[in-house]
């Protein structure tokens, strides 16, 4: 049994990785494929979160005050690979090695993706020459891209450890038949991915790839802190064996190990403040749920008050019409009673005509 230093932390996995032995042996167990050579593209791309400032945030814990959040650095490892197609030939790839152990931000890859698309590749030519100097000459094309994300937590807690997304020429009008050849444009225009949830792997050695990622496996710490653990399998192949050694001097590295700890601190203030964030995220939301009910309830009183108002519209209508109508009726009555008026006024006129 072995002590070596913990994988998952990004400054031992690039450590890990720049051995372009251990990363051409890695790279080739999980895409499957053999890979005759392998060059750094460029040996890390260093992202950087801006110092936080949590002054606006109200809930907070009894002990929390605001933060200064520790820059934290994320590897994209970049590679050019040759690799030998199993239906004869070789073609160049862009591999692209994305790790995070922070929740997901997959803006973040898409933007870096997006940026892999752009660029032009410088790839050597193997073949030609130049005279002078007898230099190899370097051609700057758009390669295919593979994309290989190690993540430091789960996606979910139902998918599996290790996720191939494989891309598949299929003939739409011929029936949905697969298609074995392949075209430059399509190739650089669309990726196969690899997605690799460190928690959820539970390897059993049976195969190379299984082997690999044992190292990987969160288990056997030796302390509660997690940068160290103890290798206890069984080495049988070559690769497992340099990995190993690489992981080893890691985890002999005084240098190194204060690096983990000063990552382990920064994951832990970039988590202090995601929560509470989260936190003023949830009361915003509260805060606006209870808006919006409010609103709800101001809006059924309206309506309730518009009914009212329409029913007192009818009933004022209805009123209105039997005013109307007892107009009528009183006008006829007045009508009526001018006539018997009239009429007692002839009588009258009449009777004293005769002296009575």
């Amino acid at each position: 049994m072995m002590i070596i230093a913990n994988p998952i932390y990004d400054i031992v996995f690039k450590y890990l990785m720049s051995d372009l032995d251990v990363a051409k042996g890695v790279i080739a167990a999980i895409i499957d494929e053999e890979i005759l050579t392998l060059d750094f593209k460029s040996q890390e791309h260093v992202h950087k979160f801006k110092k936080a400032d949590l002054k606006a945030i109200k809930a907070r814990e009894e002990d929390e005050s605001d933060v200064d959040i520790k820059e934290l650095i994320y590897y994209h490892l970049d590679f050019i690979a040759k690799i030998k197609m199993k239906t004869g030939g070789c073609k160049n790839v862009l591999i692209e090695l994305q790790k995070t152990n922070l929740p997901p931000d997959i803006m973040r890859f898409r933007r870096y993706l997006g940026e892999q698309y752009k660029k032009e590749d410088e790839v050597v030519d193997e073949e030609a020459l130049v005279e002078e100097g007898k230099k190899r000459t370097v051609i700057r094309e758009g390669l295919p891209i593979i994309t290989i994300y190690f993540l430091g937590y789960k996606l979910s807690e139902t998918l599996p450890g290790v996720i191939k997304v494989n891309r598949e020429y299929i003939d739409v009008l011929g029936g949905g038949k697969i298609i074995e050849e392949r075209s430059d444009f399509i190739e650089c225009l669309t990726h196969n991915s690899y997605v690799i949830q460190v928690p959820s792997l539970h390897v059993e050695l049976k195969t190379k790839l299984e082997r690999v990622l044992s190292v990987f496996q969160q288990e056997n710490f030796i302390d509660e802190t997690s940068r160290l653990k103890k290798y206890g399998y069984k080495v049988s192949d070559a690769l497992l064996e340099m990995m190993l050694r690489q992981l080893q001097k890691a985890a002999g590295d005084a240098g190194l190990i204060k690096q983990l700890e000063e990552e382990e601190n920064a994951l832990h203030e970039f988590e202090y403040t995601y929560r509470a964030l989260a936190r003023e995220v949830r009361r915003k939301k509260k805060e606006l749920d209870m808006s919006k009910k409010e609103l709800d309830m101001s809006k059924k009183e309206l309506d309730m008050s518009k009914k009212e108002l329409d029913m007192n519209k009818k009933e004022l209508s209805k009123k209105d019409k039997e005013l109307d109508l007892h107009k009528k009726e009183l006008s006829k009555h007045k009508k009526d009673l001018d006539e018997n008026k009239r009429y007692i006024q002839e009588l009258e006129e009449r009777l004293r005509e005769k002296g009575l």
